[in-house]
């Protein structure tokens, strides 16, 4: 008798088809879906290391997944959203002062995605301006500011 509860191994070209490039693209748009994305706080943000040991802000599009990184050093942080608005006007710039780059998505595991700030910005303003063109109403309600108000420089 075949056991009900045994799992099958994953297909190797299901976890193939899931590359960095889609991962990130469905950030970006879960987050101005949201209008907004989750960070952990505790007297300051969170920040992580890339593996050359450059500064990272850690983010999360949903706050389940933040909550599993809520153990050792990071034990009394607490899951806090950041407005697409404040991330795009106050955050972004901040963290190109500050030289750091922001880490999508980080799992228990140390799996995320690495972009710079300015990357995230002219690829959040490029996608903005898409939805804009599509759906100019989608920004009426929500406290997303227009791609034409989003400064690269």
């Amino acid at each position: 008798m075949r056991n009900p509860y045994q799992r099958k191994a994953a297909a190797k070209t299901q976890t193939a088809s899931y590359n960095p490039q889609d991962i990130y693209k469905q950030f970006i748009e879960t987050m101005v879906a949201q209008a907004g994305l989750i960070a952990l706080y505790q007297d300051g943000w969170a920040l992580c290391a890339t593996p050359t040991g450059q500064k990272a802000f850690a983010v999360w599009k949903n706050k389940s997944l933040a909550k599993l990184l809520i153990k050792d050093n990071w034990a009394n942080y607490e899951t806090q959203e950041i407005s697409l608005k404040d991330f795009i006007e106050k955050v972004i710039p901040f963290l190109r002062e500050q030289n750091t780059a922001v880490s999508m998505d980080l799992t228990p595991e140390g799996q995320n995605i690495l972009v710079a700030p300015e990357k995230l910005l002219l690829d959040l303003k490029n996608y903005l301006y898409q939805v804009y063109v599509q759906k100019p109403d989608f920004f009426k309600d929500l406290n997303i500011p227009l791609p034409r108000n989003i400064r690269i420089n």
